[in-house]
């Protein structure tokens, strides 16, 4: 299992590599000038200008440029905002904390419903219960999410008026120190009553939005993984002996199922952190998704740039961690060479 994990950490490095270049490469294409946001709306004298591009190193030629850009993220340095002086790294985790909260519950949501659904819609093959999922599943993977977030809110908040419309907690009658940055846990800490209640009020429209893409995903590879485990000679075997339904299903069928599923449920991450720029900012949440937006908006290249290689190394080590679980599931891959 070492020998698998330091082959897997290995192969992360060139990927962080060319993540690092296509960031950098990346962000300069954009239109705009930095120095222009430090400057304002006036003018300012030549020396000043030179000043301020010698402090950003834009007077440097681009490849040394890129080499200084290696060595700052290589001292864990990931520059300072042009908006508010602040470092990224430091902006970064004190968001990161909203999103992380807000992308776990949407892909908790996902797998709590897409995987068991998935299994009776393979065990039901062609059934009511089978039609109707494989309709609802491709109608929420192909809804977009800004228009499903605005449906729910128009049905939910505004209609019905059970859930709210934007934020993490009601301000207004809530207030106490978030040590932890996760919203339930420290809304628990305060021993305020009805704060636990209010927090997850204001989780539900954001996290089920944000998961119905990949619940879909997940619901349909599961049913797919299974129908062609169910059909195996081991599960026909099984059933010779006369093992239980459940233990067939869920035992010797739904384990050997799960490589595929885990492989989406990583990659569904990838697009979690995608859905959240949107639902972030349709809820108003306060997370790292809403800050890169207000990035872009300020062009605020350091904290755009920062935030998109932590993003993505997050990415990276949650893959990696798809693939060691893999490892775990079929020990036949921590062998294959």
């Amino acid at each position: 299992m070492l020998i698998y994990l330091a082959r897997r950490v290995a192969l992360t490095i060139p990927t962080f590599l060319a993540l690092m270049f296509a960031t950098f490469v990346a962000i300069r294409l954009v239109p705009g000038d930095p120095v222009e946001v430090r400057m304002g709306e006036r003018g300012v004298s030549p020396e000043r200008l030179a000043m301020l591009c010698h402090q950003l190193g834009l007077d440097q030629p681009v490849w040394r440029q890129f080499l200084d850009y290696v060595g700052q993220i290589a001292r864990g340095d990931f520059g300072v905002s042009l908006a508010t002086q602040q470092k990224v790294l430091t902006e970064f985790f004190t968001l990161f904390p909203a999103t992380l909260e807000l992308s776990f519950f949407a892909i908790a949501f996902a797998v709590v419903i897409g995987v068991p659904a998935g299994v009776v819609a393979a065990v039901r093959r062609g059934g009511v219960f089978d039609q109707t999922l494989m309709t609802i599943s491709l109608f929420g993977y192909s809804m977009p999410i800004f228009w499903w977030g605005l449906v729910l809110i128009m049905l939910f908040s505004v209609t019905l008026g059970v859930a709210p419309v934007s934020g993490r907690i009601d301000l207004i009658n809530y207030s106490f120190d978030q040590p932890t940055g996760f919203m339930l846990v420290d809304a628990a800490l305060s021993d305020q009553p009805g704060a636990v209640w209010d927090a997850a009020r204001h989780l539900i429209l954001p996290a089920v939005v944000l998961g119905t893409v990949p619940l879909g995903v997940i619901a349909r590879m599961t049913r797919s993984s299974m129908l062609e485990v169910l059909a195996e000679d081991y599960v026909r075997t099984a059933r010779a002996k006369g093992l239980s339904p459940f233990r067939v299903v869920g035992v010797h069928a739904l384990r050997n199922a799960l490589l595929p599923v885990v492989t989406v449920i990583g990659l569904s991450v990838s697009g979690l952190m995608a859905g959240a720029v949107l639902t972030e900012n349709i809820f108003s949440w306060p997370g790292v998704g809403s800050w890169l937006i207000q990035s872009i908006f300020r062009r605020d290249y350091p904290a755009l740039q920062g935030g998109v290689l932590l993003i993505s190394t997050v990415v990276i080590l949650v893959n990696l961690a798809v693939d060691l679980l893999y490892g775990l599931i079929n020990p036949r891959i921590r062998h294959a060479r």
